[in-house]
């Protein structure tokens, strides 16, 4: 028999800290910051395929494949966000989607993001997830229509 101590306040501070530790563990730790505000993770996006793309405001490939993106995301087979690879406020990323008629979520990633891939080392790079969100494909560089069609021709058979 293990004897308890006092009035049994430490092992019900003991208890609390478990439950809390757990409850903390259920709720995904917010990832990213969007154009209004808000934090988002990337399970938000789960249930269907995710294409990631890493772009600058200042990377003229990058804003040139925001169109086809647009569209990619607006079929709604693939879901698309952009996350901005230099640091920025929401302000800024709100002001940007404006002026280049971005639709797809701009997003800034959190300093303790924790995500399937890597901080890329040129621009634009995007990453394919699947539905459960493993990493299924890595792309860098501008990505024109064929190379869409392949990503979407990739998750049909996926799926298949």
């Amino acid at each position: 028999m293990v004897r308890v101590s006092g009035s049994g306040k430490e092992l019900k501070r003991i208890c609390w800290l478990i439950v809390a530790a757990q409850l903390g563990a259920c709720s995904p730790a917010p990832e990213f910051t969007d154009a209004t505000g808000q934090t988002v993770a990337l399970d938000h996006f789960a249930g269907k395929p995710l294409l990631v793309n890493y772009f600058a405001p200042w990377c003229t490939p990058c804003l040139r494949e925001m169109p086809r993106l647009n569209a990619l995301a607006a079929e709604g087979e693939i879901a698309v966000v952009a996350i901005n690879y230099d640091p920025t406020t929401p302000a800024a990323l709100s002001k940007l989607a404006k002026q280049y008629q971005i639709r797809v979520p701009l997003l800034i990633a959190n300093a303790k993001a924790s995500l399937p891939f890597p901080r890329p080392d040129a621009l634009p790079t995007s990453h394919l997830l699947d539905s459960e969100g493993q990493l299924k494909q890595t792309l860098v560089g501008e990505l024109g229509q064929s190379q869409i069609d392949a990503l979407k021709a990739s998750i049909r058979h996926q799926n298949n």
